[in-house]
This record gives C-alpha cells, sequence and structure tokens, in this order.
C-alpha cells in the first residue's frame, strides 16, 4: 500500500530508470580528448545505478509497493529527463550528469527524513548509503570540470 514516503520511493526508482538510460546515451555518443575517461566512467555509473535500481525496487516489494517496472510508467513519474541521440562533449556531458546527481541527492535527502518520521529506519539507511555515494560522485564530477 503506497503512501507519501514510498510514492517518492517509486518516484526515485522512476528517476534511476531514466538516468539509467541516459548514462548509457552519454557512453555511447561522448567525443572528444576525454573519450576513453568518460566513457569508462559512465559504465561504471550505469553499473552502479543498475544495482540501485534493483535495490530500490527490492525495497518497495518488501514495503508491499509495487515498484514502477516499466519505461512507460517511469517517464510518467520521473523528474530527471532523457536526452536525445547524439554526440555530446566532455564538459556538457559532465554537467548533465551533475544535474541529475544534484535531483536524486535532494529526493535522497526528502525520502530519508520521510521514512524516518514514518519510523522505517531500514529505508531511511538504503538512502542514507545513496546520499553518501551522491556526494562522493558530485564532489568529483565538479572537480573534473575545475
Amino acid at each position: 500500500m503506497a503512501n507519501n514516503y514510498t510514492s517518492k520511493i517509486n518516484v526515485f526508482l522512476a528517476d534511476q530508470i531514466v538516468f539509467f538510460i541516459k548514462l548509457h546515451n552519454l557512453h555511447w555518443f561522448i567525443k572528444g580528448p576525454a573519450f576513453f575517461t568518460l566513457h569508462a566512467e559512465y559504465e561504471k555509473l550505469y553499473d552502479e545505478v543498475n544495482e540501485v535500481l534493483d535495490e530500490v525496487a527490492e525495497r518497495l516489494l518488501q514495503l508491499d509497493v509495487d515498484p514502477v517496472a516499466s519505461i512507460k510508467e517511469a517517464k510518467k513519474i520521473a523528474t530527471l529527463e532523457e536526452r536525445e541521440s547524439g554526440a555530446v562533449d566532455a564538459k556538457d556531458s559532465v554537467k548533465l550528469i551533475i544535474e541529475d546527481f544534484e535531483k536524486l541527492e535532494a529526493a535522497a535527502t526528502e525520502i530519508i527524513r520521510l521514512s524516518a518520521e514514518a519510523g522505517d529506519e531500514g529505508t531511511a539507511d538504503q538512502f542514507t548509503g545513496y546520499l553518501r555515494s551522491y556526494s562522493k560522485i558530485l564532489w568529483m564530477l565538479k572537480s573534473y570540470l575545475k
């Protein structure tokens, strides 16, 4: 049975689905001198997002909530936007990723608060791990742009 915080978790899951595809898009279309570095980094990131996807969907199932499980459903509720196919340079691609990680960081922070208020410490702990990871990734991505 979905409630306020589990609905937010499903939006987070939808964002992960969109982000997974966007990272593949950037992985395939990155161009320029940073190709080798970012091509490998984006693969690492989409592998991590894939793990988060599974963990979040399974957490929703543990909470007796059906997770969003199709691209069509995900696009209806996601806050992250898709990227059109086509070449992208290093700085523009990193800026896109930073924007998305900042949105995911804010969403994780809200889910931590809401799940703690609901007495669901397991979900709060799970999302605290995501928050810690996003903070580090954002630091590294922003450092890349300096």
